[in-house]
This record gives structure tokens, C-alpha cells and sequence, in this order.
């Protein structure tokens, strides 16, 4: 399980702002590879069978519940390929750390975000209507990842990427400038940390069968 396809890379470019940055704007990167594992029903099967929880160690502010599954052969299998793609000079905002990569590595786990539409429903009616899903992954992580695990007929929405300023109190980013990565099955992709963004997700969506998401933070 866990093993990967080989692959070719989608490179899109967002223009975003950085506040640390004199000249005030940066290109991010998002990395997009289709067909990812040579095996995601097994990776889906294996998500579907285990646990969930709501504990707050292990979701965070996560609009739904998680799988947490420690897994060597996740480990194994998967290191050796964001380490490669974390490694690319097109990054131009972060600085490859191998002993800050490793540490991450040794304590990587099996994650899955297991979303309805009811969950944002319940966080929507507790803010009174007011609830985003963007955010950022930067608290303690330099790259971020997830792997589509919704086949086909399960498809709706999927992530969207946003130039944010930051410093701004108050600033909201602009819909009509984010980019949609679509949901499909099986899709990876890859991010910087520091890049807001958010699932496409409102309480219309997901009735039945959850919005499936593995995610890595490095």
C-alpha cells in the first residue's frame, strides 16, 4: 500500500502577498500530480475501515472528524517522494531543511479528513452564519499535502487557493482571484504551508458520503 504511480508535475503559479517580503507580492506554487497511487482503492478501503475522531489533538479547528493511524509503511513508501518534490528549486519561498524534513517524517501519520456537509452545517449555525474554511498550515509545517480519496460519483467542489494579505486586520481574500483545484479522484497536491486556502464545502454538500481528503504536513 502507498505506493506511487509514476508521475509528471502540474505546476501552477498564484500571486500572493507576503508581508515579510519588501517588494510586498510572491509567486506560491502549487504542485498537482493525477493518478497518484498505483493502488488508491486500497488507500480509500483502508480510510473508509478505520477509526475517526473529533478529539481536538488531532483535528484542530478541522470541520469534521480525522483519521489518525500511525503506519510504517506509509512512512516507507512516501518520504522518499515529497522529499524529492520538497527538494525542487521552484520553491522559491522556503528553504529545503533536512533534519527539520526527517523530524516531521519520523512522527508522520496516517491522516484523513472525513467532512459532511451536516459538519459545516453544526459550525455554520454556531457562528451564526459567519464560518470560512480557509486557513493556513504554517503554525509548524513548510508544506502541506492531500490526496483526493472521493471516486467518480462522489465528486464536489475541492480546494481553493487564495492571495491573502497578511498583516491586513480584517482582510478577506478575493473568490473571484483563487485558484480551484478540482476534486478528483486520487489527485495529489502539493503546497506551501503559508498559502491560504480552504475546502470547497458548505452544508448543501456531502449528505450522504463524506468529503474524503488524506493530508500531510511536512
Amino acid at each position: 500500500m502507498f505506493e506511487v504511480n509514476d508521475y509528471q508535475v502540474q505546476v501552477h503559479k498564484l500571486y500572493d502577498h507576503y508581508k515579510d517580503n519588501d517588494a510586498g507580492y510572491v509567486w506560491r506554487k502549487v504542485f498537482i500530480i493525477d493518478n497518484f497511487y498505483k493502488n488508491p482503492d486500497e488507500v480509500r478501503n483502508y480510510a473508509l475501515s478505520s477509526e475517526i475522531t473529533d478529539k481536538e489533538q488531532y483535528t484542530g479547528d478541522l470541520i469534521g472528524k480525522r483519521v489518525w493511524e500511525d503506519n510504517l509503511e506509509l512512512r516507507k513508501n512516501l518520504k522518499p517522494i515529497y522529499e524529492f518534490l520538497c527538494k525542487q528549486p521552484t520553491w522559491d519561498n522556503i528553504e529545503y531543511d533536512s533534519d527539520d524534513f526527517d523530524s516531521k517524517w519520523d512522527n508522520m501519520k496516517f491522516m484523513v479528513n472525513v467532512s459532511y456537509g451536516s459538519d459545516f452545517a453544526k459550525r455554520q449555525d454556531n457562528f451564526f452564519g459567519d464560518v470560512v474554511t480557509y486557513h493556513k498550515d504554517n503554525t509548524k509545517y513548510k508544506w502541506a499535502s492531500l490526496v483526493y480519496l472521493n471516486q467518480e460519483d462522489e465528486y464536489d467542489g475541492g480546494t481553493k487557493f487564495y492571495a491573502f494579505k497578511e498583516g491586513w486586520p480584517g482582510f478577506k481574500p478575493s473568490e473571484k482571484d483563487a485558484f480551484t483545484c478540482e476534486m478528483k479522484y486520487n489527485r495529489m497536491v502539493l503546497y506551501e504551508a503559508r498559502h491560504t486556502h480552504g475546502a470547497i464545502l458548505n452544508r448543501d454538500m456531502f449528505q450522504t458520503k463524506p468529503r474524503l481528503t488524506q493530508v500531510v504536513f511536512m
